[in-house]
């Protein structure tokens, strides 16, 4: 599927493309686009953080148990359309950060790139999401994990 937002992955209309297409009824796509109306860029799941310690915080809290949409609908085998689609319904936790909220430089994380393996290091480059992009979006994986165990789905890979 070719991306036709410019670039602004996470963005409302990004998500409206992605529940688009995805194969829900014409009812369900209704009810969520409005879901997505009423809440603005988001949905009833959705916490916004308003900087770069408000990340570290939840990361800490959640012990880093966060994957963007897509990564997430892969460990766990759902569609990423799938994963906006519970956001918006409130059903699993996501955060967003706005990318212009982003404090982070290469320094931030010179100390973490040292705890990777010395041949690896060379293979990581730092790049800044760019402010065309619009938010980081992060998915809490426990609550996804909780939320397919309630549907009888276990993990997709363990």
């Amino acid at each position: 599927m070719a991306n036709t937002n410019n670039g602004k992955m996470g963005s409302a209309e990004a998500i409206m493309e992605l529940i688009r297409n995805a194969s829900l009824s014409k009812k369900e796509k209704a009810r969520l686009k409005r879901e997505l109306e009423q809440e603005g860029e988001g949905g009833k799941g959705t916490i916004w953080l308003e900087s770069w310690k408000d990340y570290e915080k939840v990361a800490a809290k959640l012990k880093g148990a966060l994957l963007s949409p897509g990564g997430a609908s892969t460990e766990v085998g759902i569609s990423r359309a799938r994963v906006h689609q519970l956001e918006a319904e409130g059903r699993i936790t996501v955060y967003r950060i706005r990318t212009e909220d982003l404090d982070i430089t290469e320094e931030n994380i010179k100390e973490d790139l040292k705890l990777l393996p010395v041949w690896l290091r060379p293979l990581v480059a730092f790049k800044k999401p760019k402010p065309t992009q619009g938010y980081v979006v992060l998915v809490d994986m426990e609550s996804l994990e909780r939320y397919m165990k309630s549907q009888g789905k276990e993990k997709k890979h363990e």
